[in-house]
């Protein structure tokens, strides 16, 4: 590297500064065009220009359980549950935050015969159960985000890992630890009610038979409930004029239908689509790995477009064996890998200089912006536009380089102009893969881009966009989730929670958040969630919830230690916990002081992360500080993890009312 004169001129006479002021107005030129774009998406209809997918006519079928027929039978299990069933603590959702939470609890020394889980499922997985689409694989780095792998010994076969070992980890769990042997599957979940004069949970279970039919509802009892039933379950379909009338195949990518293209799940050779034309709307974290697999199969593939996704290379490599040998001898290894990734996406000041992950997050320090940093305050007006210009600085050259790997990778100029993101790398989630651009140099790939609006209208053989008639056989929806940041941890799968005395948690979410550490509610006794709001978050979704479980179960194992051990060992548990109404409001009013952290998202394209710009519409202050109550903690999720780690030690669990009933109650 050359040396830099004193006057601070390098040889060819630019300065440092003058490098600053290009780059600051390159900056300044993006931002413009990022608004610009955003207010292409602005409709006034916001989050109701979605109805969740089971809500529309056409779509009801898809209620059903398509993969119930390819599950082995379950041996061993317990007897289904009948009106009356009771058990200590039950469990809702049998993914990863299922597993995970059970775990902990037998880890505290809570027994398996005090446990139940139940799920809609006939089988473990959640997600990775449900979504079976070809292409399918985890984006975040599959030795960080699949769950105790030390515990089980495993080491996932690809840095990134397809949906079959997703789910197979998922049975692994199960199996290591007995939880099949407590698990009812295919029953869903229709209410969940606290009975005042029992100190019980009374959560009406739903029987789920086959070819979507449901059995009569029965009632189950349980002392505690944990709703570990995920962020992301009800599947949304976009409100376009017309969809139901049309006659083709159509359906959601979360209910991937093979009869209709071919194939399977391990083997998704779609044979049905060779003489298709197929339209797929969306082109988010879904579809940018769906398209590969219908370009490889389909006749014509139409991708419908209202905003591009920020794709960055994936890099997708098989494990190195003697890597993987190595790596299951160190104690240790899978947290220190998880927090070794968080310091870089969260931009903590201290990260290691050694990245071992390495890929495209690590690589986006202007995560931050969603997930937080600690040490950082911002409060004042001045703080925050200082720390959103940072944001920008950060992001810009990244974003920069997507853009131009569109224009390396499309060969079509016009097409390639359409497929690059105009806003800030955090406003969507980002997206890896690198066969997603290569499809539009297909023949048979055609991108329509919607110039922000979406389709117009859709009749029976065609959808419409601008005066634009575009004949299709098979309509596919990559139309996501409902958002979970408008509802309460029970709201965002359909369940209204009734507390103490009728009180509705949704009710009380949307009168303004509040919690202890983002898992618990007064009034709400006995119930727990693993966090979001008011809590640590990053896109590994598995750290954070593996985060509440330990949590949890421990201040669960807490309160049993207060009353002597059962004759027949493990806990009473014959005790309620709950925050208390002014601790619980200390930590929402801690949480909404410092989420001005989170400016950076004002402004943003409409997503499921702002709610379809829901959180931008200009609302009174009061509604601005309700919203604030609603941020995630802002120093990131591993000095969150410090944050409950401090709490439990000092051993006085301050904030929790714990009372002791009579064990005969």
């Amino acid at each position: 590297m050359a040396n830099t004169p004193r006057n601070g001129l390098k040889e060819n006479g630019s300065s440092d500064s003058n490098s600053n002021m290009i780059q600051s107005e390159a900056i300044a030129a993006a931002r413009q065009k990022y608004d610009e774009e955003r207010n292409k998406r602005i409709r006034d209809d916001g989050m109701a220009q979605f109805v969740d997918l089971y809500d529309h006519e056409k779509f009801k079928h898809f209620k059903a359980d398509p993969w119930e027929e390819l599950e082995p039978p379950r041996v061993g299990g317990p007897k289904p549950p009948q009106e009356g069933s009771n058990c200590d603590i039950l469990i809702m959702g049998t993914g990863y935050g299922g597993l995970l939470f059970a775990v902990r609890l037998l880890e505290a020394g809570f027994k398996l015969e005090n446990i139940r889980l139940v799920d809609s499922a006939a089988g473990f997985g959640g997600t990775w159960y449900w979504n079976r689409y070809p292409g399918l694989m985890c984006d975040v780095e599959s030795y960080i985000y699949m769950p105790l792998l030390e515990e089980t010994g495993y080491v996932p076969t690809m840095k990134y890992a397809s949906s079959q070992e997703l789910r197979d980890h998922a049975e692994r769990i199960a199996k290591k630890w007995n939880l099949d042997k407590i698990t009812w599957f295919k029953h869903r979940v229709e209410s969940i009610e606290w009975d005042d004069a029992t100190n019980e949970w009374v959560t009406s279970l739903v029987p789920q038979l086959r070819h979507g039919k449901e059995g009569k509802a029965i009632n189950v009892r349980s002392r505690f409930s944990i709703l570990a039933t995920g962020f992301t379950l009800i599947p949304r379909v976009a409100q376009i004029p017309g969809i139901g009338k049309f006659k083709g195949s159509c359906f959601h990518t979360a209910r991937w239908d093979y009869n209709v293209t071919g194939g399977t799940p391990e083997n998704p050779e779609m044979d049905k689509l060779k003489d298709k034309r197929v339209g797929i709307i969306g082109t988010g974290a879904t579809a940018i790995q769906v398209v590969p697999a219908l370009a490889a199969w389909a006749k014509e593939l139409y991708v419908f477009q209202r905003t591009p996704s920020a794709v960055d290379r994936r890099d997708n490599q098989a494990t190195d064996p003697e890597w993987a040998k190595a790596i299951r001898s160190k104690p240790g290894w899978q947290t220190e890998r998880i927090e070794n990734f968080q310091s870089f996406i969260g931009n903590y000041p201290t990260k290691s200089s050694t990245d071992m992950v390495s890929d495209g997050w690590t690589r986006m320090p202007s995560y931050s912006a969603l997930g937080g940093t600690p040490g950082l305050v911002c409060q004042t007006p001045e703080e925050i536009r200082k720390h959103v210009d940072h944001l920008h600085a950060l992001d810009f050259p990244r974003q920069e380089s997507i853009r131009k790997r569109v224009d390396e990778v499309v060969s079509d100029p016009d097409t390639a102009q359409k497929l690059k993101p105009w806003y800030p790398g955090w406003c969507k989630r980002p997206c890896f893969h690198d066969e997603y651009l290569q499809s539009f140099n297909r023949p048979n790939v055609k991108l329509v881009d919607t110039d922000g609006r979406g389709v117009d209208r859709i009749t029976e053989d065609s959808l419409i966009v601008g005066n634009q008639e575009y004949k299709i056989d098979t309509l596919i929806l990559g139309t996501g989730y409902r958002s979970p940041v408008l509802f309460s941890p029970a709201g965002r799968v359909g369940l209204d929670v009734k507390g103490r005395n009728g009180r509705s948690l949704d009710k009380k979410w949307a009168d303004g958040v509040t919690t202890l550490h983002g898992m618990m509610s007064h009034d709400f006794p006995n119930l727990f969630w693993p966090g979001l709001n008011q809590s640590g978050a990053g896109p590994n979704f598995t750290y954070c919830i593996d985060m509440a479980a330990i949590h949890i179960s421990k201040v669960m194992a807490h309160a049993a230690s207060i009353r002597p051990s059962h004759p027949n060992g493990g806990y009473h548990l014959n005790f309620l916990i709950e925050p208390t109404p002014d601790v619980e409001e200390e930590w929402s009013q801690r949480v909404a002081s410092a989420a001005g952290v989170f400016a950076a998202s004002a402004g943003c394209t409409p997503s499921y992360f702002n709610a379809e710009g829901e959180f931008d519409r200009e609302v009174p202050a009061e509604v601005q500080k309700k919203r604030a109550r609603s941020a995630v903690w802002s120093h990131g999720p591993i000095q969150f993890r410090g944050l409950l780690q401090d709490w439990r030690d000092k051993q006085n669990f301050e904030g929790l009312s714990i009372v002791a009933l009579d064990p005969k109650v």
